[in-house]
């Protein structure tokens, strides 16, 4: 967990990338660290120590521009990576802080700058592209804001807070841009998350799902046609699946029915649906058929798709200290056709 504070209008801010994913693979390697201590990268390479952290990802959360021209994403600039212990060992990142903010990348891999100082947690467009929809610290409250873009950086005047109170996540636009769905706790007795939607101004806001005996319901994604919301839901104490309903929160049906950790889904071209399911992408048609993993690669949650539906950029995170590891790489999905977009430069090249 990595944080920034700033003082803005009065106020003091913070912004941090925080990923449950990150921590539920540092419990298993802490986990088969108290297994094997002496884990050896082979057998003519001295022992490495217990893994006690994991790689933190130079980049994250990326956002496709519905102009379909940039991507913008999160990204704190690697310098080195130290091998106290061997490069099959655990390593030590150094990292440039200083230029540590939110960034854009053309969709070729072209012009990649840094146009705002501060990460963004859940960072969204809106449909038209003027405006971002990201998630706000402030104490152990969490709110959703919206922040003017001007086609070259953002522009804090405009920032405003459309929530304010509880812990609030995942914004998505509806298709017209009218309407914003998230997650929240608000209202809700025992500090469960569920799906709410308002107004893109922050009025009318309303809870559209709500069974605090069966689990949370998060995650909320609109659908492309602007009919349904894609999400998640915890079935007792099971692992999380992916469900769809209207956009008022009826005619809830169930996509997926396993023992994985299904979480992040998102609609795509011919209302197919993607989901990130224990380190992997995956697709599937919109009644939960045909269900079939995208490609070869271990990656974190972050993901995000093209406005046209049919490409996704992905965060490569495979647990290893490289410089390959934690990049974002473009994906796409009728062709399967795959490039790396961002990296990390290595200090000896």
């Amino acid at each position: 967990m990595g944080t920034i504070k700033f003082f803005f209008a009065g106020k003091h801010y913070s912004i941090y990338r925080f990923s449950l994913g990150m921590i539920f693979i540092a419990v298993l390697f802490l986990f088969f660290a108290s297994c094997n201590v002496n884990n050896n990268g082979g057998d003519d390479l001295p022992p490495c120590p217990p893994f006690l952290t994991v790689p933190i990802p130079p980049y994250d959360s990326p956002a496709w521009h519905p102009s379909g021209e940039f991507i913008g994403f999160n990204h704190t600039p690697l310098l080195k990576i130290d091998y106290p212990y061997g490069e099959h060992c655990q390593g030590v990142y150094e990292w440039d802080s200083q230029q540590s903010g939110f960034c854009l990348i053309n969709t070729d891999g072209t012009n990649m700058r840094r146009i705002f100082p501060y990460k963004l947690l859940n960072p969204v467009w809106s449909p038209d592209g003027e405006w971002i929809a990201f998630v706000l610290p402030l104490g152990d409250e969490r709110h959703i804001c919206k922040m003017r873009f001007t086609g070259e950086t953002f522009d804090t005047t405009t920032i405003l807070h459309l929530t304010t109170e509880g812990r609030n996540f995942f914004p998505s636009w509806s298709l017209d841009g009218q309407w914003i769905t998230f997650d929240s706790n608000t209202d809700s007795p025992n500090g469960m998350q569920f799906i709410w939607k308002m107004r893109s101004d922050g009025t009318q806001k309303t809870r559209i799902s709500y069974d605090p005996t069966k689990g949370e319901i998060r995650m909320p994604s609109w659908s492309r046609d602007g009919n349904k919301i894609v999400h998640i839901r915890y079935i007792g104490v099971g692992a999380p699946e992916i469900f769809v309903m209207d956009k008022n929160g009826n005619n809830i049906s169930r996509l997926t029915n396993n023992t994985l950790d299904d979480r992040y889904p998102q609609t795509v071209y011919e209302k197919k649906i993607t989901f990130w399911s224990t380190n992997c992408l995956w697709i599937m048609d919109s009644s939960g058929t045909n269900q079939k993993q995208l490609a070869d690669q271990q990656i974190d949650y972050s993901y995000c798709i093209s406005p046209t539906g049919d490409k996704v950029v992905y965060l490569v995170s495979n647990n290893s200290w490289t410089y390959e590891n934690g990049t974002l790489w473009f994906l796409d999905l009728i062709s399967s056709e795959k490039l790396q977009l961002t990296f990390n430069p290595k200090p000896y090249e």
